[in-house]
């Protein structure tokens, strides 16, 4: 996005053949000098960062023929942005990529974030005293600039992040993906040996679901999205290079139901003034994309927040289920593995007995004293990750199913209970006709009551009806 708003404002209009932009009447296509910073890759150090804000100091500063270069980065950008109005006689467009990157990566050491959020505080603050020279300005990122000390000194930017004007500007919608990318859904499909409509659902599930205003317009991720084009195949790239690990530990260390802090419902005030330096565990995982908004309540005037994909969902809970669980990545892959064949094939016993064999391994002292929570969250990050439609607590007339697994062939619905029995497991299901909502289904429905023992930590019987 931002290459592109560079893009326009250096006059380019040849790249924008065929496209609105390039056919629009009474676009003006003047040519600006164009200061862009880059923070995407700044190394998480007052060197890494000063490295960044020399280097497209210097090239600026050589280009527009200033010779002094002494002063701090601040007045250095001032003298830069004042110098190329002066050079072209026009005004300047000032873009800042992923402003707040080194702040997001320094989280963890208060004393470093504190010393960058100083050093980018004094290079920002230079818009306000250069507004005059400015045309446009505009800077992405993660945090809401209004909550951060940085932009103190700078009170002449709009804030859109919850803009509904502006709530499909990063992503692709529906409407483009269908318009846009036909004959690639079409050659994706063919090779999945699935319908079109059934290949755009796919793509739903897995890159669909982020919502940036009260009017939830759908915006898939574009990185992910363009990706999985380009392999013909379902990847999760946008956590090829990890979710940050001191987040995974703060959800660990909470000793809180995963399933609660994973679906919050937030006033719009609160959402609004959250940031990525707050402590907040929720705000981060906004802020941070992990979640997003899935609904608003007008009456309310709140948001519930929600995972936004399946993408998002094996990449966050994948790094969770080690830290749970005490087990390697190797170990988690290999008892999924088997998990999903055992589903597949119909063979309950042998997924009870994989899952009861695997659960009686994890430490002790992973629970922190909180077995039930414990248990409850390393099963809903197992059911959650073996990839099949699973709903955990499914709403019903007569009240919440634990867990519902369907397969091509077959519905399982689970109960579970803790150091009751697996008979009154199984009665619940029955009494309460858990199985109702599916009986138009085709598929067969196999009913499981399962408990699970404090002392032993894992699962005691299970009973098949």
């Amino acid at each position: 996005m931002i290459s592109t708003i560079q893009a326009y404002f250096e006059g380019r209009r040849e790249l924008f053949e065929g496209l609105w932009l390039g056919q629009a009447d009474g676009i003006d296509w003047t040519p600006r000098p164009v200061l862009r910073f880059n923070f995407a890759n700044a190394q998480c150090t007052i060197e890494g960062l000063s490295n960044v804000l020399d280097n497209h100091l210097l090239g600026w500063e050589t280009k527009y023929g200033l010779k002094d270069c002494r002063f701090d980065y601040a007045q250095r950008f001032l003298n830069v942005i004042a110098k190329a109005h002066e050079v072209t006689g026009k005004k300047v467009v000032v873009l800042i990529d992923e402003y707040d990157k080194p702040l997001l990566n320094s989280l963890h050491d208060c004393e470093l974030h504190e010393q960058l959020k100083n050093t980018l505080k004094s290079v920002y603050g230079t818009l306000k005293a250069a507004d005059r020279f400015i045309h446009f300005a505009m800077l992405t990122g993660v945090s809401r600039f209004s909550k951060l000390s940085i932009f103190s000194d700078l009170n002449n930017l709009r804030d859109i992040s919850l803009s509904n004007s502006f709530s499909a500007i990063c992503g692709i919608t529906q409407e483009e993906l269908i318009n846009v990318f036909k004959d690639g859904i079409k050659t994706f499909s063919q090779k999945e040996n699935v319908d079109f409509d059934r290949m755009v659902q796919i793509l739903k599930d897995n890159y669909d679901g982020y919502h940036f205003s009260s009017e939830c317009v759908d915006v898939y991720n574009p990185f992910s999205l363009i990706n999985a084009f380009a392999d013909n195949a379902i990847t999760h790239k946008w956590f090829e290079s990890g979710t940050p690990t001191f987040l995974l530990k703060k959800i660990r260390d909470t000793d809180e139901d995963i399933r609660d802090i994973l679906s919050q419902e937030v006033s719009t005030t609160t959402l609004s003034n959250t940031s990525i330096s707050d402590t907040n565990l929720i705000s981060i995982l906004y802020q941070t994309g992990y979640l997003t908004i899935k609904s608003y309540d007008k009456e309310e005037d709140s948001f519930l927040l929600g995972i936004p994909n399946r993408e998002v969902e094996v990449g966050m809970l994948g790094g969770l289920l080690p830290l749970y669980t005490g087990k390697d990545e190797v170990a988690n892959d290999n008892m999924l593995i088997k998990l999903r064949r055992a589903i597949r094939s119909g063979e309950v016993n042998k997924f009870m007995e994989i899952l009861k064999i695997y659960l009686a391994g994890i430490p002790y002292g992973l629970s922190n004293g909180k077995p039930e929570i414990y248990y409850e969250n390393n099963l809903y990050l197992i059911f959650r990750m073996l990839g099949f439609d699973a709903q955990v607590e499914t709403q019903t007339s007569e009240g919440r199913i634990d867990v519902v697994l369907k397969t091509s062939d077959r519905i399982y619905i689970i109960e579970l209970k803790l150091d009751e029995s697996a008979k009154d497991a199984l009665s619940q299901i029955k009494e309460k006709q858990y199985d109702l909502p599916f009986s138009t289904d085709k598929r067969a429905v196999v009913c499981i009551g399962v408990n699970f023992s404090k002392k032993t930590r894992t699962i005691e019987s299970w009973l098949v009806g």
